[in-house]
């Protein structure tokens, strides 16, 4: 017969191997939690840190375009006033290399030329007034005289500031034709400044 004492042993030595076992799985599912806390944990920080490279790269990716496209507008914007800047230079430079060609018989032929397109100009009127400078006023007037029989004219010597060329009104004052070397290289200005800008494309490439 067992005594109390044995059954006494027997009980705790069973309480206490439950004890274990039972604090063995509890320590296993603490180790279980932390194990999936911490790759969790991981794919969390993982994804944060994706997420922020690609935040990251597309801000760079913007502004890295936008200093570009900042760059490139500046550069074009500098070298069209560039170009107008060349453009007007040498705009001038044709005025100052035109009085060179009054003397020419080139230019004979320009006023030559001008004087024709008075008749259809002025078609149905008798009397203009020619605006002229000094220096072109005898053979202004000799051209006129052998194209404009059928026209009374009125020569003012008051085109000061004109390079060569004239200006032809009415008596009226109504039609006015501009044709002086000024008003010809300002109606030419945009092929002058797209030849220029083809010459200069070709030396640049």
């Amino acid at each position: 017969m067992i005594s109390v004492e044995e059954k006494l042993r027997v009980f705790t030595q069973y309480l206490l191997s439950k004890e274990r076992k039972w604090g063995k799985d509890i320590i296993y599912d603490a180790k279980d939690k932390k194990k999936a806390l911490l790759a969790d944990s991981e794919e969390k920080i993982k994804k944060e840190k994706r997420a922020i490279e690609e935040r990251s790269y597309h801000t760079i990716f913007r502004d890295k375009n936008k200093i570009i496209a900042e760059g490139k507008n500046k550069a074009k914007t500098l070298e069209l006033e560039e170009k107008n800047r060349i453009l007007m230079d040498f705009n001038q430079l044709i005025r100052e290399k035109a009085s060179d060609y009054l003397s020419h018989e080139v230019y004979n032929d320009y006023l030559q030329d001008c004087v024709a397109q008075i008749h259809q100009v002025f078609a149905g009127k008798n009397n203009i007034v020619v605006f002229v400078r000094e220096g072109d006023f005898k053979q202004l007037k000799t051209i006129i005289d052998q194209q404009l029989t059928d026209f009374n004219v009125e020569y003012r010597q008051e085109c000061t500031d004109c390079i060569g060329g004239f200006i032809a009104e009415d008596a009226e004052g109504r039609l006015h034709c501009d044709f002086t070397v000024e008003n010809l290289i300002k109606s030419n200005y945009k092929l002058i400044g797209m030849t220029l800008n083809g010459f200069m494309e070709k030396q640049v490439s």
